[in-house]
């Protein structure tokens, strides 16, 4: 007779979990008041369909709605019309709730057995909840990378070219769905499939908008993200540039250090460990290829800060379920954990996050190193078919 597992490994318990997190969350931050505060992100995401509506400009400042700007591709605009015909509470809160439950569903979908999808549940819950109390688009993000390759993997070529294309139309982050392109089953088929949502998803903005507003929206989009980047590299800003270079600036003091000192090496880094055309079929390596560029995103990103890290987390999960259980391993998992996902929560010390983690932004450090571990396993594994992780 089959044991069943523990009350806290089970999908029905688990998923009943995702969905309250989604719930608190949401129904928390939008009681505490101050709307343009404590769910700002939320309002953020919400106007962006209003203004398509009436044909504004989506890249503008409005101080009266919100601050910060929007960010996201004009598609994303769109796709919030549901949200933005529902009242704020109710909108929050389902919002959250969907960001929650298709993260978890996505990592409950992955080909790994039973054991290994909770592990990296747990791991990775309080990063989400992190994100979910700043009513984040990153869960869905990850989320769509995950169900990219998920798909590719099941041969579903159609809905996994449709996730990497709103990814890429949404927030760029995307384009790492299309590592797994080699990975597919019937390479041209999913090819051909990427160019037809490609061109379908590009072009809605112009048939919903108007072909000139639809143009416009797209260049002040690049233009947006060229401005934010710029705002993003500075030392006196603790929030934004939690990136590996980000913590070399700080470290260093010189907020002039480019980026190109670690992308340029990480990713003659990333192709090496990547093309490997023996283990392509070797489901192991295709996990840790997906583990690999996910935590890739959140080194590399000018626009990293603490709620943004639970793109990282899926990926910090598969490296430790995949890995042998060494003492350094559990040793790795914990720091990263600690410093990684709970350094910016109550539960962490306020000093040492205030005069350690903050000003050195050494939030990514840990991710830095179970990065270059998941290198160092993808270099050295041998290849050892398709069988069931």
């Amino acid at each position: 007779m089959e044991n069943k597992p523990a009350f806290y490994a089970r999908y029905e318990f688990l998923l009943g979990l995702w969905l309250l997190a989604g719930l608190f969350t949401g129904i928390k931050q939008y009681n505490l008041g101050e709307l343009n505060s404590h769910i700002n992100n939320f309002v953020i995401f919400k106007s962006s369909y209003g203004h398509f509506l009436h044909r504004m400009p989506l890249y503008f400042e409005y101080p009266k709605e919100y601050f910060d700007l929007y960010l996201y591709g004009p598609i994303f605009a769109i796709l919030m019309a549901p949200f933005a015909w529902l009242p704020t509470g109710i909108s929050v809160t389902v919002w959250n709730v969907v960001n929650a439950l298709v993260l978890f569903l996505a990592v409950w979908n992955l080909p790994l057995d039973q054991t290994k999808r909770v592990a990296i549940s747990w791991i990775m819950l309080n990063s989400t909840m992190t994100a979910l109390l700043n009513t984040q688009f990153h869960p869905l993000c990850i989320a769509l990378i995950l169900w990219s390759y998920i798909c590719i993997h099941r041969g579903q070529d159609a809905w996994a070219a449709l996730w990497i294309v709103l990814g890429i139309f949404i927030k760029l982050y995307g384009i790492v769905g299309l590592a797994f392109f080699f990975f597919s089953k019937k390479p041209l088929r999913l090819a051909g499939y990427l160019i037809f949502w490609m061109v379908l998803i590009l072009i809605i903005p112009m048939l919903l908008g108007g072909w000139d507003y639809g143009i416009s929206t797209y260049l002040g989009w690049r233009e947006v993200l060229s401005h934010k980047n710029e705002l993003n590299v500075d030392i006196q800003n603790l929030r934004t540039d939690v990136c590996v270079m980000g913590m070399f600036r700080r470290m260093t003091g010189d907020g002039t250090l480019s980026n190109l000192w670690f992308l340029i090496p990480s990713m003659l880094l990333n192709v090496y460990v990547f093309f490997q055309k023996g283990k392509w079929k070797d489901l192991s390596f295709q996990l840790r290829m997906l583990a690999f560029v996910s935590i890739y995103l959140m080194l590399a990103s000018t626009g990293t800060e603490s709620p943004t890290l639970i793109m990282a987390f899926p990926g910090v999960g598969i490296w430790f379920v995949l890995g042998e259980k060494t003492r350094a391993r559990w040793a790795l998992l914990v720091i990263t954990l600690l410093i990684s996902s709970f350094s910016p929560t109550d539960l962490f010390p306020k000093w040492l996050r205030n005069e350690w983690i903050n000003p050195l932004g050494l939030m990514i450090l840990p991710l830095l190193l179970v990065w270059l571990s998941i290198a160092w396993d993808l270099i050295k594994q041998e290849s050892k078919g398709t069988q069931h992780p």
